[in-house]
C-alpha cells in the first residue's frame, strides 16, 4: 500500500513512498537536478520525447503546475538518486474523468523496475486521490521500451493515432494505450 501525505507547503514535498522510489513534486530546488539530467539524457530521449535543458523552461514547467496545467512527479531511489520524471497532463474532472500520462526516465535507471513502481504509485494517486477513471499513455511504435513498461503495468492497447503529436520538428504516429480505474 502506498502511503500519500497530505499536501503542505514545503521546500521539497515527498508525497508518496514505495518499496525503492518516492515521488516528490517539482519544486525550485530540483531545478539543477533536471536541468542537468535533460542534459545529460539528451541522445537517449530523442527521438521520443525533446525535453529543453535551458533552466527558464523549469521555471515554466513549475508555472504550469501551478495553474493546474499539468501535475508533475520527480521519481527519485529511497537513496536520493533521481530516476526521472512522470507527468499527468490535460488531467480531465468533468465526465471524461481522465489524463494523459507522459513519462521519461534517466538512460543509467532503465530496466531496474523503478518507473514501474513509479508510475503503479501516480495511477494510485490518479484514481483512488484524484478520483480518475481512465489514464492514456501514448507511444510512438518504435519505442519499445516504452511499451514493454505499459504492458507489464496492466495498460490496454486501444488504439493507433496518425500524427498524433508534434515531436521534434514533425507530427508523430502514436499508439494508444489506457489503464481504466476499475482493473487497478
Amino acid at each position: 500500500m502506498v502511503n500519500f501525505s497530505p499536501l503542505k507547503t514545503v521546500f521539497t514535498q515527498t508525497i508518496a513512498r514505495g518499496p525503492r522510489v518516492e515521488l516528490q513534486l517539482p519544486a525550485q530546488a530540483h531545478k539543477k537536478t533536471f536541468v542537468d539530467f535533460v542534459r545529460h539524457n539528451k541522445d537517449f530521449h530523442e527521438p521520443w520525447v525533446y525535453v529543453s535543458g535551458d533552466p527558464k523552461f523549469f521555471d515554466q514547467y513549475l508555472r504550469r503546475m501551478k495553474m493546474g496545467k499539468l501535475l508533475g512527479f520527480f521519481v527519485f531511489t529511497r537513496e536520493g538518486e533521481f530516476v526521472g520524471v512522470i507527468n499527468m497532463n490535460n488531467i480531465r474532472l468533468d465526465p471524461f474523468s481522465s489524463a494523459s500520462l507522459g513519462y521519461y526516465a534517466d538512460e543509467k535507471m532503465t530496466g531496474k523496475g523503478y518507473m514501474k513502481e513509479a508510475i503503479r504509485m501516480v495511477l494510485s494517486h490518479a484514481f483512488h486521490k484524484i478520483g480518475l477513471n481512465r489514464i492514456e499513455v501514448n507511444i510512438q511504435p518504435g519505442n519499445d521500451a516504452s511499451i514493454a513498461l505499459v504492458k507489464a503495468l496492466g495498460f490496454t492497447k486501444e488504439g493507433f493515432s496518425r500524427k498524433y503529436l508534434q515531436i521534434g520538428d514533425e507530427y508523430r504516429d502514436h499508439e494508444r494505450w489506457a489503464f481504466l480505474a476499475e482493473d487497478f
